[in-house]
């Protein structure tokens, strides 16, 4: 199947599974679309995007023509692919499979109870760092004494502390301040110098 890159992930984990594919269902817990799952390798729950994608469409900037990423071309490892900064994802095929439509919503209702429990809500990003090897972002910035740690109009949630939430009207330079300021707390406290999965969009090269 074919989506537009747009598209939000949950949506389209929810219209899969209504339409008996499976495949998809690990998607409706993750807060993105289509286009920066695709680029990024996003997953969760046992599952991400290079177990899904047979073909990344994508218009590159510089060349100004699109060009078609097979899933070989992709180049997918954890949280990363070949796509550059320059080539903007404009669509997505899927290789899902026929399957269950019952079991498939009943999978989908799960994830999003297990989320709701585990995870914040309100204004955030998703996950913040990705995972260093053979342990937990979330655990070590827990394990450093900082959940529910304040910066302005963003903290770290208590819930989970790989989640950032902003204040309403919250402001995005505070988020970023209290991004860099747990990744050196975290260094200095637990030896381990975590790297953010977000993409920073309107701060300036010196920022990024």
């Amino acid at each position: 199947m074919r989506s537009g890159a747009s598209v939000a992930l949950p949506m389209l984990a929810r219209r899969t599974a209504a339409a008996g594919l499976t495949g998809f269902e690990w998607a409706v817990g993750v807060p993105g679309s289509v286009g920066g799952a695709v680029r990024m390798n996003a997953g969760g729950h046992g599952s991400d995007m290079q177990a899904c994608v047979r073909r990344a469409h994508v218009f590159d900037l510089d060349a100004g023509r699109r060009i078609a990423f097979d899933l070989a071309d992709l180049d997918y490892g954890y949280r990363r692919s070949s796509i550059g900064a320059a080539q903007v994802v404009v669509a997505a095929e899927l290789a899902l499979r026929p399957g269950d439509r019952e079991a498939s919503e009943a999978q989908v209702a799960e994830i999003v109870r297990w989320r709701r429990e585990h995870q914040p809500g309100g204004q955030n990003a998703g996950s913040v760092f990705t995972n260093p090897s053979g342990d937990s972002a979330g655990r070590l910035v827990d394990a450093a004494g900082l959940k529910g740690f304040r910066l302005g109009s963003a903290h770290v949630s208590p819930k989970h502390a790989n989640f950032i939430q902003a204040d309403e009207g919250g402001s995005a330079d505070d988020v970023l301040a209290l991004v860099r300021e747990v990744q050196q707390r975290v260094e200095e406290r637990m030896g381990v110098r975590l790297e953010p999965e977000l993409r920073l969009v309107g701060f300036g090269e010196e920022r990024q």
